[in-house]
């Protein structure tokens, strides 16, 4: 009897060791982040992205980051399937605009209170704007980006061309490639958002920023001449053969001005890197970042540009609470800024033009500087459903499949569908 009693005393001590080790376990287990970026190995924000996860998880042992890399084509389907079943990582790229106010109106992510003070000063303003919304902040912001017309400067004096300073130009330029053998422009439109670049800034150049704030505020329309004016533009681009075989089929990438045989390609800050890996020499011999043409007669400023946030990241509603300071942590350091410096990007810290060596870096930057006013990105600005129709409409112009007018129905149309409620944020952000 005692040998029984004895052994459940045992038992009774060796389960309660146990639940005391589970919950030593369970409390000494560090906090993991889910992370979900569209910068894969090939893209120039990886290794800045991936360096500052390390040093963050080597300097805690409390939390750590794990990362998930979604395709930049995939990522937008992917966190709206995710966000719909509550499933959304911790911290997500986000490039700001209607999406990411969607998601704050759908309670999907939360603002970010520690971007206040001298934290918030750390970031440049026109890199926050994207995600601000009423005051508040949402993403910690990566890098500056813009849209550039990357020219080979070196083609256009080898075919006696002049430089696309102005449409006529381009389109001249345009034909004379093509009647030397030589494809004029890249586009790579098999996935719709490059070839939206061009609609951006004819639109912006044609009739000036205010015509699509307009539109959007429901003050004016997007079958507005203006945008009819800038599809008329596209098809004329087409009609005069700049762009590649099969542009609307074909993906984006560098293969054709990166090996000499395209003379031109609309592209974001985002493009320097794909170039230098193709060939170092050419760009730094022949390849210049230039602004969109000018168009004569037009009213908007030729110093206006497309762009504003490279990357951000978004904290889910749901993430533990140390998500946002991680963050922060991450990609607002000095050292985060360095490497992306170092990848051909602009950083969203200021004060790291001692880091900004590049010539064409800083060649963007004093671009994006001196910038009158910056459109984010139509597809990332307008709600979704509205994106779609924008991203899709632009493409049949490329491909003469619906005329001008048609396109800017369509928008027309969507707009009176989802944009009825009074827009939370500015359609354009000051740079």
């Amino acid at each position: 009897m005692i040998k029984a009693s004895r052994f459940l005393i045992l038992s009774a001590l060796a389960a309660i060791a146990l639940s005391l080790s589970i919950q030593s376990f369970a409390q000494d287990a560090p906090v993991t982040l889910k992370l979900w970026t569209i910068s894969g190995d090939a893209d120039a924000e990886h290794k800045p992205i991936f360096d500052a996860i390390d040093r963050f998880n080597a300097a805690h042992k409390d939390v750590q980051v794990e990362a998930t890399v979604i395709t930049n084509d995939d990522f937008k389907t992917q966190i709206s399937i995710a966000a719909a079943a509550g499933e959304t990582p911790d911290l997500f790229q986000t490039w700001g605009g209607g999406q990411l106010q969607q998601f704050i109106d759908a309670g999907v992510v939360r603002d970010i209170p520690e971007l206040t003070g001298d934290v918030e000063a750390k970031f440049a303003p026109a890199s926050l704007s994207p995600s601000t919304f009423n005051g508040k902040h949402y993403a910690v912001p990566l890098d500056l980006a813009g849209v550039f017309l990357w020219t080979n400067t070196t083609l256009f004096k080898d075919n006696n061309l002049e430089l696309p300073t102005t449409w006529d130009n381009f389109i001249a330029a345009c034909k004379g490639f093509r009647a030397a053998g030589i494809t004029p422009v890249q586009l790579g439109n098999k996935d719709k958002w490059p070839g939206a670049f061009w609609l951006i800034y004819l639109s912006d150049r044609i009739g000036g920023n205010q015509v699509f704030s307009d539109a959007f505020n429901r003050v004016g329309s997007f079958e507005d001449p203006t945008f009819v004016q800038a599809g008329a533009k596209i098809q004329e681009a087409v009609n005069a053969g700049c762009f590649e075989e099969g542009y609307n089929g074909t993906p984006y990438d560098n293969s054709l001005i990166g090996a000499g045989l395209a003379a031109m390609q609309l592209q974001g800050t985002w493009n320097l890197g794909g170039l230098i890996a193709a060939d170092p020499d050419l760009v730094k011999n022949s390849i210049r970042p230039l602004p969109f043409p000018a168009i004569e007669g037009g009213k908007g400023d030729p110093t206006a540009m497309v762009g504003g946030t490279g990357q951000a990241f978004a904290v889910s509603a749901k993430a533990p609470e140390q998500a946002a300071a991680a963050a922060i942590e991450m990609f607002g350091s000095e050292e985060f800024a360095k490497g992306v410096a170092e990848a051909g990007l602009i950083p969203s810290v200021v004060g790291m033009d001692k880091y900004v060596t590049d010539p064409i870096v800083q060649a963007e930057a004093q671009a994006l500087a001196g910038a009158s006013s910056m459109q984010l990105y139509y597809d990332q600005f307008l709600p979704p459903e509205m994106a779609l129709v924008h991203t899709q409409s632009t493409q049949d112009l490329f491909g003469l499949s619906i005329t001008p007018e048609e396109a800017a129905a369509q928008m027309e149309a969507a707009a009176k569908e989802h944009l009825d409620v009074v827009p939370t944020a500015e359609a354009t952000a000051a740079s």
